[in-house]
């Protein structure tokens, strides 16, 4: 694919946030304003940035290794003179006159942005406008061995991150108390092992919580908040995945406050062995979709196919959600290097059961990269 790139265009226009930092180590906070990577297939990266993020552009360039070479700054959008027509200026100014564009818009089109499309600008100017297509997602597929010790290092403080929130649960105590609680804890621990903790792609937050997972609310996958405090026999799901050096882990755990009754021990424990087929299944040159099908298949046969919501797990990295995807639809071949999410769920009326692992596909299997126990989790 590089060597299509080469032969066929003079440079390439990125506009995703997330790849622009997977080549530069450089993040920014994408806003309505057009950003841009330029990269000269005979030169050095180009960022086309606006002039309020000119300092710190800068700053974390030099932090990074100084990969971004040059930078071109607009003050504003949308200006008297639109950002996208200033690009044009730029690539005319490079001598640019093939171009593949991961984005025809030229931005991305977030926060009320509207602008010109920058293909169709380019192709006035006579230069010839291609696709770099999914170049740098496939790329970002195969994890290098400093990409996954970042994503294990996550692991391992998210483990952390739980076990400290789990020693915090109380009867009438709400879930965002705990979990700035233990945030707070785990982060002056972090602080002080990495001295100091310094996230690369987002601003220092919560780095555990519920998400609203409480009680009747546990059986919500994608709950926001939870309406009460915890109470006794209430199911719990909890998660962690702090950003190490722009990279994430996810571990989530289903706990029980008090006696759980045999409704919630059973659910429990199927959600279990729906998760040991997955593991049990997970291995290289099989389609993503082979661990679905038999996560799906052993549903059926425990009869809980009809409380499940979602698909087994998603690729992790740079994003929380990424390819490649376990699910019944996605015939990608999985290969040694990719990490996954294993994290098959039960919902209905007695909570919502799921475990979350972070999963590095191996040459002869799958290797943990989150470590926390899976039972006896009843505080």
């Amino acid at each position: 694919m590089l060597d299509k790139i080469k032969e066929n265009y003079d440079a390439v226009y990125l506009t995703n946030p997330t790849n622009i930092f997977y080549l530069t180590n450089v993040s920014i906070i994408s806003t309505e304003r057009p950003f841009a990577l330029i990269i000269p297939v005979n030169g050095s990266p180009i960022a086309f940035s606006p002039s309020v993020e000119k300092n710190h552009i800068e700053y974390r360039n030099s932090m990074g290794g100084g990969i971004i070479s040059n930078f071109y700054y607009y003050f504003d959008y949308p200006g008297e003179v639109h950002p996208l027509n200033k690009v044009v200026d730029l690539i005319k100014e490079l001598k640019i006159k093939s171009i593949a564009l991961d984005n025809p818009l030229g931005a991305n089109p977030i926060w009320g942005y509207k602008g010109p499309n920058l293909s169709e600008l380019l192709k006035k100017e006579g230069i010839n406008v291609g696709k770099v297509e999914d170049l740098i997602n496939e790329m970002r597929l195969i994890k290098s061995e400093e990409e996954i010790e970042l994503i294990r290092e996550s692991g391992k403080w998210a483990s952390r991150a739980i076990r400290v929130a789990m020693d915090l649960i109380q009867e009438n105590k709400w879930d965002w108390e705990i979990a700035i609680d233990a945030s707070k804890q785990v982060l002056h621990e972090m602080n002080k092992n990495f001295s100091p903790y310094l996230p690369l792609r987002e601003s220092i937050g919560l780095i555990v919580g519920f998400r609203g997972q409480v009680g009747e609310f546990s059986s919500y996958p994608h709950a926001l908040v939870s309406e009460r405090a915890i109470r006794k026999g209430d199911v719990l799901g909890i998660g962690s995945g702090p950003e190490i050096g722009g990279y994430y882990s996810e571990l989530e755990r289903t706990l029980i406050y008090g006696k759980p009754s045999e409704k919630v021990l059973n659910y429990f424990n199927k959600m279990l062995e729906l998760r040991k087929e997955a593991f049990d299944t997970l291995r290289p040159n099989i389609k993503a979709s082979d661990v679905d099908k038999a996560v799906m298949e052993k549903a059926k046969k425990l009869k809980v196919e009809e409380f499940i919501r979602h698909h087994t797990g998603h690729g992790l990295g740079l994003e929380g959600h990424e390819p490649p995807f376990l699910d019944v639809g996605y015939d990608v071949i999985l290969k040694p290097g990719m990490v996954v999410s294993i994290e098959p769920g039960i919902y209905n009326d007695y909570g919502g059961f799921r475990h979350s692992d972070t999963v590095l596909i191996t040459k002869n299997g799958n290797e943990l990269l989150t470590n926390f126990p899976d039972e006896d989790l009843i505080i």
